[in-house]
């Protein structure tokens, strides 16, 4: 079974929305109906832990990670690639960390502008970017219930509702060519999420 190559979607939301295990479990679904799929998983998931949590250094580490799955992404003979955080998702965070004041505003700028530009060589804007959203109570519940180490350190309520106060207004900057869709998770169950959202791409598929 073959689609127009390769269909791109990106997908981004706050933390412990579901986006990983989602992906993971949209791959094998997908390749089970007959459609060659890649994914691209977040580098966030394999910094070194020398590289400490919510500073600049962490932050190009990832993107740079991120940049080099997008480069591979125009060279794919997929049908459908899957992008567990990709340009949008860089764009974010460099805005992000500004707000946060982890950053200085000329090191943003100067991320933002590499990113823009290496889109304008490489077209890097997925074609659709999947914002998988849940609320700041369900968000800490579900990290709480995952706890090992140090996975707690970002999960608090004031970065989360920050994060989504940022997202909400980074949304409403995405182009046209890039189409949007929003699922809020908080109220679903795994089995739930994973319907509507493929529901959603073999319609994108079909159409």
């Amino acid at each position: 079974m073959t689609i127009r190559k390769p269909l791109v979607i990106e997908f981004t939301g706050p933390p412990n929305s579901g986006k990983t295990t989602l992906v993971n479990f949209l791959q094998s679904t997908l390749s089970n109906l007959g459609y060659s799929v890649e994914t691209k998983q977040e580098d966030a998931e394999i910094v070194p832990k020398a590289i400490p949590k919510k500073t600049w250094a962490r932050n190009m580490w990832i993107t740079l990670g991120q940049l080099q799955s997008l480069i591979e992404t125009k060279y794919s003979t997929a049908d459908v690639i899957l992008l567990d955080r990709g340009y949008y998702d860089a764009l974010f965070w460099a805005s992000f960390l500004e707000i946060q004041e982890i950053c200085s505003q000329k090191d943003c700028l100067s991320l933002i502008n590499l990113l823009e530009t290496l889109e304008h060589q490489f077209n890097f804007k997925p074609d659709h970017l999947f914002i998988i959203d849940v609320s700041t109570e369900v968000s800490l519940k579900r990290r709480y219930a995952m706890q090992s180490g140090d996975s707690v350190v970002l999960s608090t309520d004031s970065f989360i509702d920050l994060y989504k106060e940022h997202l909400k207004d980074f949304c409403k900057k995405v182009p046209d060519e890039t189409t949007l869709f929003q699922l809020d998770t908080s109220n679903l169950t795994f089995s739930e999420m994973h319907k509507v959202v493929l529901d959603r791409i073999l319609n994108i598929i079909k159409n």
